[in-house]
């Protein structure tokens, strides 16, 4: 009998094996989240329609589960799961450089994926930040 462990293990479930929603003790079930369930499938593009039509409706776990036993292909497959990306600066570093370019701190974190740490050290330095100032933001 297969152990449920993790949400990954019952994605592979869904997938693969497709045993009975009730051959899972409530511990396991416990472990089921429609939220992850769906955000770990959608990561294959080729689910993706079906997890934002199948995520509009509140669904119970087991109807969530058996719909997915029904749907997905039986076989075994792999998505690399996105993480979300870790923030390259602080927010009062965010702050000072939004207001440098005079755009929000949302665009200016794009703005961050494209221009160097020195280019962010120059920048800092003309809106009057000092030295010490800026290797204490930069830590």
């Amino acid at each position: 009998m297969t152990q449920i462990n993790s949400v990954f293990d019952w994605v592979k479930q869904m997938q693969y094996d497709k045993l009975p929603w009730s051959s899972f003790s409530n511990e396991e079930h416990d472990i089921f989240s429609n939220f992850m369930v769906n955000k770990i499938i959608s990561m294959d593009p080729k689910h993706i329609e079906i997890v934002a039509e199948i995520q509009e409706f509140p669904i119970p776990k087991e109807k969530l589960y058996q719909f997915y036993c029904q749907v997905l292909p039986k076989q075994k497959s792999f998505s690399k799961y996105i993480k979300p990306a870790k923030a390259i600066y602080n927010n009062e570093v965010l702050g000072l450089l939004a207001s440098y370019f005079k755009i929000s701190t949302r665009e200016v974190t794009d703005y961050c994926s494209i221009i160097t740490k020195q280019d962010v050290i120059e920048i800092l330095l003309q809106t009057g930040t000092t030295d010490k100032e800026i290797k204490k933001l930069l830590k």
